[in-house]
């Protein structure tokens, strides 16, 4: 016999109840964001959002719909956009958005289903955590509802997949598991032992499927109560069972993010992304006052003042979501005060005891200068959003209060308790006036009329396009994650795909990849050639977004009004974005084609040593250009080009793109920065090495090579001794300064 109402009697006791709580739940998240009597059917032709993170999760949500999420080619055309510099444990999430989209037609649809079931799956998951710590059905669907309904749902719509916090109570059902554990469960069969252990590791894959963050904060509950199990008992079968959750939890994170390894293990890492400090841990955790606040839109004047004067203290950003509402604040204080005031041996309820101190652990995880910043400093700073915790805080909160009220009322006011159905009612209408806010349709009217805005010129010029059409968009803006642009921000650029069915876009390539870097150089060059270019790539027009232009786009209108003898084709009702048809453009295959045969294909290369210049070995490398040739791959250890040359760090290392020749002189005009000693200059080609003598001033030297069969791509230059000019003379240049280099050539 179980200690404790399990899920599968839950279920079989109470499912008329789940499934009018789950419709109830559904149906008023529609109408709180679109009022009525629009809410009572839900909103799948419009975004709820449609800004900032919106437009990413859009974004996303369309990408699985056209496939899956790590490859879409028509964003970062023709080079195509790859998702895997984005590690993230969200497969879960990926997929019911899927899902939802194929059902409804399109990702707003998707999107907007995904966040009306966040609230449903809640309700569910939350009222068989409830009724699992033995509260009564009137009190476990209030409580159900108001942990729905917490502020945090509607404040972190931007971050669509915060929304779906269903997997919180789960882990505190798992936690509740741990505690009771006491013994083994009895002797079972292999097949059933093999049967459960199956179970639980789907179990916990799919918790791991909604989020990283979420994943990390359930092992904390699950470790909290493994501890708490072991120090009650004297026995460690509940550390065990905890260990082995925690385990597959890891293993399901691990699984979501194999294909971000094996990405970065093919591509080699990108370094312009995702890069976190130990600072941001501080920055983004939350404070105590954050969660006792009201919303900072509170339906009362005075409260809302209060929440909005408390918004002016120091690192107040994304936590000021973590409101949990007044009867949540009421369960977060009482657990702090039954920690303080409650000796742990006393005879009160162990549900309580395992509540109080799993919040105040995740509280002590969460808060500014916390565990947070500890595990930051100890094992990673990519987890930085502590204050994201606040709903797993806010679970722990709810559930206190109301286990707390009901063993009150049984043992003070057993009178009273019998008529726990009209308290729950009172206390879940007041949580729901203090929780949420009436529908903004004022805020809606103007989501719908910028949507529309996008979506009608979009259409517009994929009616004026051949099917499968290119589009070049400018002003260039890296993805993602991209301060504004004057008033163009981050994503707005994802307009484009966004409304189109078969259309290509220059916009969406991950910055600090070939694509993304082929654009930020193209963008910097005369619109004249920007145009020849695009044309060889087969774009079929050019989409200009004013907003990211200080001049609001006149001038550059006015230049490809001259350039292409035309105005612009289409213009967008708000006036904000314009549309050129290119003729004559080249339609190429270049599907098949790696990244630096389209760039040849289209008479431009760059990478992320700049654009590249056409040249041979003959011709050599000029260092004095800003420029690298295209036979360079890749080059290390090189300063920018000053007016004689450039100068390298401790070594200098040229790789090429071809094999050298067997044989070949290499003539290189280069000077040393510090010869005192005479010593000569290691010049290290395949296995073989060589040894040059450079003097201060810049002379032409010619060594002779034979590889004699070896292959070999690459030459580095070792000088005998770099140093600063700070220390030689007490400049204040600071470089370390090894070789100066004014040219190269290779001669077979």
């Amino acid at each position: 016999m179980s200690a404790y109402p399990t899920w599968r009697m839950t279920f079989a006791a109470d499912w008329k109840l789940i499934i009018i709580g789950t419709i109830a739940t559904f149906f008023l998240a529609s109408i709180f964001m679109s009022g009525l009597p629009d809410g009572l059917i839900p909103n799948l032709t419009t975004p709820y959002g449609y800004s900032g993170d919106g437009l990413f999760h859009a974004w996303m949500a369309q990408r699985v719909t056209e496939g899956w999420l790590f490859d879409n080619v028509r964003s970062g055309y023709p080079f195509g956009s790859s998702f895997l510099d984005f590690p993230g444990s969200d497969s879960g999430a990926h997929l019911l958005i899927k899902v939802f989209a194929l059902m409804s037609g399109g990702w707003v649809g998707g999107v907007n289903l995904f966040f009306l079931f966040g609230f449903a799956s809640c309700f569910v998951a939350t009222y068989v955590t409830a009724r699992a710590f033995s509260l009564n059905r009137s009190f476990a669907v209030a409580m159900s509802v108001l942990y729905t309904f917490v502020p945090f749902h509607f404040l972190r719509l931007g971050h669509l997949f915060y929304t779906c916090y269903f997997v919180a109570p789960l882990f505190f059902y798992l936690a509740l598991d741990i505690y009771l554990t006491r013994g083994p469960t009895g002797r079972t069969g292999l097949k059933s032992t093999l049967r459960k252990l199956v179970a639980s590791a789907a179990g916990m894959l799919v918790l791991a499927s909604f989020g990283v963050y979420y994943a990390l904060f359930g092992v904390i509950i699950l470790a909290t109560a493994g501890v708490m199990s072991a120090i009650k008992s004297r026995r460690s079968h509940g550390a065990k069972k905890a260990a082995l959750l925690i385990s597959a939890t890891i293993l399901g994170v691990m699984l979501n993010l194999a294909p971000n390894v094996l990405g970065t293990y093919k591509n080699g890492p990108n370094l312009e992304m995702a890069q976190r400090s130990i600072v941001e841990s501080e920055t983004y955790g939350l404070k105590m006052m954050q969660l006792l606040m009201p919303r900072i839109d509170h339906r009362i004047s005075q409260f809302r003042a209060v929440a909005q004067k408390y918004q002016q203290t120091p690192l107040v950003n994304e936590n000021a979501s973590s409101s949990m509402g007044i009867i949540g604040a009421a369960g977060f204080m009482m657990a702090l005060l039954y920690l303080i005031f409650i000796p742990a041996r006393t005879r009160y309820d162990d549900k309580l005891r395992l509540l109080a101190v799993t919040t105040f652990v995740l509280f002590l995880f969460a808060t500014v200068g916390g565990l947070g910043s500890l595990f930051a400093m100890v094992i990673s700073p990519l987890i930085r959003g502590w204050n994201r915790d606040s709903i797993f805080i806010a679970c722990g909160a709810l559930l206190f209060f109301f286990i707390s009220l009901q063993l009150l009322l049984q043992k003070k006011a057993p009178r009273l308790a019998k008529q726990s159905v009209a308290i729950a009612v009172v206390l879940m209408f007041v949580g729901l006036y203090d929780q949420t806010v009436s529908a903004c349709k004022n805020c809606n009217a103007t989501v719908k009329a910028w949507f529309d805005n996008d979506r009608d010129f979009v259409q517009s010029i994929e009616k004026a396009l051949p099917a499968g059409g290119a589009v070049y968009q400018l002003p260039y803006i890296g993805f993602p994650e991209t301060p504004i642009m004057h008033r163009l921000r981050s994503y707005q650029m994802m307009a484009g795909v966004l409304h189109s069915k078969d259309l290509h876009w220059s916009y969406g390539g991950t910055k600090g990849r070939p694509g993304d870097l082929f654009y930020r150089a193209l963008a910097q060059e005369p619109m004249s050639h920007q145009i020849e270019v695009i044309r060889k790539l087969g774009f079929d027009g050019i989409y200009i977004d004013r907003r990211g232009y200080a001049d609001n786009g006149e001038a550059i209108i006015q230049e490809l009004s001259q350039l292409l003898q035309q105005p612009p084709l289409l213009q967008s009702d708000n006036k904000e974005m314009v549309f050129y048809k290119l003729d004559n453009s080249a339609h190429p295959d270049l599907a098949s084609l790696t990244t630096k045969q389209i760039q040849r294909e289209a008479g431009y290369i760059a990478d992320a040593l700049g654009p590249r210049y056409s040249a041979d070995l003959m011709s050599g490398i000029d260092f004095t250009r800003a420029n690298l040739p295209d036979f360079i791959d890749d080059a290390q250890g090189l300063y920018a080009a000053e007016p004689w040359g450039r100068w390298s760090s401790q070594q200098a290392v040229f790789k090429f793109t071809d094999p050298l020749p067997q044989k070949f002189s290499l003539i290189l005009n280069a000077r040393i920065f510090d010869a005192k000693d005479h010593e000569p200059t290691l010049v290290r080609i395949g296995s073989r090495e060589y040894r040059i003598p450079l003097t201060t001033g810049a002379s032409e030297i010619r060594l002779d090579v034979d590889l004699e069969g070896e292959s070999a791509d690459s030459i580095t230059f070792i000088p005998p001794k770099a140093v600063s000019p700070m220390q030689l003379t007490g400049s204040s240049d600071y470089r370390i300064l090894g070789i100066g280099f004014v040219s190269m050539r290779i001669i077979q």
